[in-house]
Order: structure tokens, then C-alpha cells, then sequence
């Protein structure tokens, strides 16, 4: 299927939220893997955020309520009533309103029998991604590495933040195991790797860089 996507019809519909379950997760492999797609990615959701600002306003017609009440043969509620309604519970509404925008932006969860393990360029390494930030710049998912392996010399561009559920990985001299947690600051360079396979939770930057090409 992937030889018939393309990138440049997709990624417009990814920014309008139009995109199935297969496409969207086709579309976000290729902003990790190149940073000139995620940053064209970037501009097209620029440009549809600001869509709605290049809209003409139309003024509609002072009357426009009542004939719509006369079409429906309804006549209008009174005047203080509806100011009544409308300042009775302020409070209420603003609540409201703030508790749904809020449960919408705050809900963003991946079930584990959701989750979809994806071949890295790495040999023996899989990755689980679950969730791509574009406004931050970063990626949160599962790293998987099997026995043996050792990850390319590479520079992180943001902080990264590991925290390991299984195995061990070595990063210089020192070895890491279940619950350990791994914070390396921006601008640092490391080459982990495992000896009996790992698996482990990350938060890194989208412009991380290899530096050296894997060992096959």
C-alpha cells in the first residue's frame, strides 16, 4: 500500500483531521523519519489554523430571528426571559465549557492492545509510537531492542527522557535496568546498547540526529 501514498496529497488531509486510521499512521512514520516532512507538515497545519481567520464575516439581517421564528409559526420568548436565562448561571456555563475544551485537549490515550510495533532503520530495533507533538517538536513511544543490539552515535537536539520496563541497557559505564529512569540534556551524543534486549518508554526531540550508520 505505501507505494500509493503520497505525501503531499496526505498531509493536508492530516491536518484537517480527515485521514483514516492507516494513512494517519502512514503520514507520522514519515515526519519521524525525515524532518523535512515534519516541517512542511508544520506549515500546511499553520495554514489551516489560520483558515478560519480569512473568512468574509456576513452581517446578517437585524429581523433575520423573527421571520425565521414567523417561518416556523412560533412567536419569540420574551425579551427578559431570555436576558434572565442567559445571566442566571454565568458561572455555570463558563464551568462548563472549560471543563469540556479542557477534557478534550488533556484526553489522548493509546490502549495496549492498540498499540502497533513498526521496524526502525535500526536492525533489531522496533518502535511503538504514541503520540507525535508537532507544536513541541517531539515524539513519546516504546523502544524495543532485541539481544545484541547497539544504537548509532547520535545527538539529541532536546532533552530525552527514558525509563526503562525491561532488560538493560548500557549507556558508557554504566548499566540500567527495570525502573530506572535516563534524563540526557540537549546537545549530548551517546551510542547505548543491550546485552540481553531491552524495552523502554522515551520522550525525545523531533530533530534528534544519527550520526553514524547502523550496524547491520
Amino acid at each position: 500500500m505505501d507505494e500509493h501514498r503520497c505525501f503531499c496529497e496526505l498531509a493536508p488531509l492530516y491536518a484537517l483531521g480527515l485521514l483514516n486510521e492507516g494513512d494517519l499512521a502512514w503520514v507520522e512514520t514519515q515526519i519521524v523519519a525525515d524532518q523535512d516532512l515534519a516541517t512542511e507538515l508544520a506549515e500546511i497545519e499553520a495554514i489551516v489554523a489560520a483558515i478560519p481567520y480569512g473568512i468574509h464575516q456576513v452581517q446578517l439581517p437585524a429581523n433575520l430571528k423573527d421571520r425565521l421564528f414567523q417561518r416556523i409559526g412560533r412567536t419569540l420568548p420574551p425579551v427578559q426571559s431570555v436576558q434572565e436565562s442567559a445571566s442566571a448561571f454565568p458561572s455555570l456555563v463558563a464551568r462548563l465549557l472549560e471543563r469540556s475544551a479542557t477534557s478534550l485537549i488533556n484526553r489522548s490515550e493509546v490502549r495496549h492492545q492498540a498499540i502497533k510495533w513498526e521496524r526502525y532503520k535500526v536492525p533489531g530495533v522496533t518502535i511503538a509510537r504514541l503520540h507525535i507533538d508537532l507544536v513541541k517538536r517531539e515524539a513519546v513511544g516504546l523502544f524495543r531492542a532485541e539481544p545484541g543490539v547497539r544504537y548509532p552515535l547520535h545527538y539529541h537536539a532536546d532533552v530525552e527522557e527514558i525509563f526503562m520496563l525491561q532488560g538493560d541497557l548500557i549507556m558508557g559505564n554504566k548499566v540500567y535496568g527495570s525502573g530506572d529512569y535516563i534524563r540526557s540534556v540537549p546537545s549530548s551524543t551517546h551510542a547505548p546498547e543491550t546485552h540481553g534486549g531491552c524495552m523502554f518508554f522515551f520522550r525525545t526531540s523531533l530533530h534528534d540526529e544519527i550520526l553514524e550508520e547502523a550496524q547491520v
